[in-house]
């Protein structure tokens, strides 16, 4: 049986899908939490969570101690990240490269875009035969940008300040497509794609023995009719079937096929007058003709011209667009000459992506990847734990509040608080907490004196476990703390905020503790990977 293959594309769907879930009519609640106070048997070498029922349902809720709802300001497709850097070789897009070879991330691998100090983003349109960048890439334009180099760029978007700030890590960078007009050089970028518009031509084989020939007019007979000057060759029919471009002067960027050519006395007819007829100071370029024919160009304005700019020493090396069409997805080139002179080069188009270099910079740069990006500030409003410490952090969707309604708070304290009196002392972080009456136990996560001279307060308690037949802390036992033997009354128990096992817990992770303290803040970073 045939294997089969899920594409990149699908990939980027899922992450599209997962991304816009946070901006619906009617939006998908995702959760970041933070959980277990308490040590791992090896805190410097955590366990990896295995997807297990258990682990990834029921065990999380245990030890979750507190949650914060991601905002949509929170969420942002990323990309690995390349810096632009003088004398390195960058990739080339290529509509046939496998792209199932992006996924590996590996950096410098595939490394057709770039990240200049500006923040700006540009693809690699034409790398120069492999040649190091050593120039680099400015300007916000809708054209391809050259550079002295010999390397071509197309400008996708800029980062701004705020998205660098959240998103823009030494691994991973942002990329976005945008939805409607913002008066952004991205979406001047966007609106003018053109669809199926080609800009690269590059030569496969170099073939030999070819002729071409640069110079100015000798004299300018008619539109269709000139005179070579010496450097020309003197034999008979050789041009004929080639192309004639005027690179400079007068009738620039015109281009015409010579139909005949006599040697003896180098007079040149092409096959259509120049519209602008080029003179004296014209300078041409004679080079085997470039014939492009796909599922496009019917009209001239769809259609793709190109000549080739350099056949130094008989050799096809270089092949430039004149005019880009539009609406190719396929194509394919044949050159244009005398066949007595030259042979063997061939060349392929390079299609871009749909919608046109720069349309979809999600799709281009293959955005499957989204990155969360969490603050905790603080205690949050007194409702994370300042003055301990955790060590899983994780993502859930749609949890519901213990009263069955769907939970949309920006920040939850989700351990259960045991309302106490007659306190002898203070509970130590991380001890459990034994109901002496009911046998019901809990770990501290933090203990607050609700009065002056301590003797009330809050016990904030994850890991409550009942008595084996689903008894919990009663009001009027006595609680006891396991390590320090502290001792108080429970006055009541208040449950979690989130109704414990709904909703659905999407990823998890194990980590080193890390401290909290109420003046600090935590920016946590997570990369999903679809």
């Amino acid at each position: 049986m045939a294997g089969g293959l899920i594409t990149s594309h699908f990939r980027i769907h899922n992450a599209i899908q997962f991304f816009e879930s946070f901006n619906e009519a009617s939006p998908t609640h995702y959760f970041f939490f933070i959980g277990k106070s308490f040590a791992w048997n090896n805190e410097v070498d955590p366990p990896t969570p295995t997807d297990t029922y258990q682990e990834t349902y029921y065990n999380q809720w245990r030890d979750i101690m507190s949650v914060k709802r991601i905002q949509p300001s929170d969420v942002s497709h990323v990309v690995p990240r390349y810096d632009w850097t003088s004398g390195t070789v960058y990739d080339e897009w290529d509509d046939q490269e496998n792209l199932q070879l992006y996924i590996s991330h590996t950096i410098q691998e595939h490394n057709y875009y770039v990240l200049t100090n500006e923040n700006n983003v540009y693809k690699v349109i034409d790398n120069n035969k492999y040649g190091p960048s050593t120039v680099k890439p400015t300007g916000t334009g809708t054209t391809i940008i050259s550079t002295a180099d010999g390397y071509r760029w197309k400008y996708l978007y800029t980062i701004s300040a705020g998205e660098a700030l959240k998103f823009l890590t030494p691994a991973w960078m942002p990329v976005k497509t945008l939805q409607s007009q913002d008066s952004s050089a991205q979406w001047t970028v966007q609106d003018n794609a053109a669809n199926g518009a080609i800009h690269t031509i590059l030569v496969s084989n170099t073939g030999s023995n070819y002729l071409c020939n640069s110079n100015t007019f000798l004299t300018v007979t008619n539109a269709t009719s000139f005179v070579l000057k010496d450097s020309a060759t003197n034999l008979d029919g050789a041009y004929a079937g080639s192309s004639l471009f005027i690179r400079a002067g007068t009738g620039s960027g015109q281009i015409r096929t010579i139909t005949n050519y006599r040697g003896t006395t180098r007079i040149l007819t092409v096959n259509n007058a120049f519209t602008t007829i080029p003179d004296t100071t014209s300078e041409y370029y004679i080079s085997p003709r470039v014939i492009v024919r796909g599922d496009s160009g019917r009209s001239v304005g769809t259609r793709v011209s190109a000549y080739v700019s350099n056949c130094a020493g008989g050799f096809i090396n270089k092949i430039t667009v004149i005019q880009n069409g539009e609406d190719y997805s396929q194509a394919n080139v044949s050159f244009g000459h005398n066949p007595l002179y030259g042979s063997g080069a061939n060349a392929y188009v390079i299609i871009p992506p749909i919608g046109g270099h720069g349309s979809d910079p999600v799709d281009e740069l293959r955005g499957y990847n989204v990155m969360i990006n969490v603050n905790l500030i603080g205690s949050e409003a007194n409702t994370f734990a300042s003055n301990n410490d955790f060590r899983i952090i994780g993502l859930m969707r749609d949890p519901l509040l213990a009263d069955g309604r769907t939970a949309n708070a920006s920040v939850i304290d989700q351990c259960t608080r045991i309302v106490v009196s007659g306190v002898s002392g203070d509970f130590q972080a991380d001890e459990i907490i034994t109901g002496l009456s009911t046998g019901a136990k809990a770990r501290n996560v933090y203990f607050a004196n609700t009065n002056a001279s301590r003797t009330k307060g809050i016990v904030r308690v994850i890991r409550e476990t009942t008595n084996g037949t689903g008894g919990t802390f009663l009001a009027g036992e006595t609680v006891t703390g396991g390590t320090t033997g502290v001792t108080a009354t429970v006055v009541s128990r208040i449950g979690p905020a989130l109704q414990r096992n709904t909703g659905f817990i999407l990823y998890t992770e194990y980590r080193e503790k890390v401290e909290r303290a109420g003046d600090q803040t935590e920016n946590i970073k997570l990369v999903l990977k679809f």
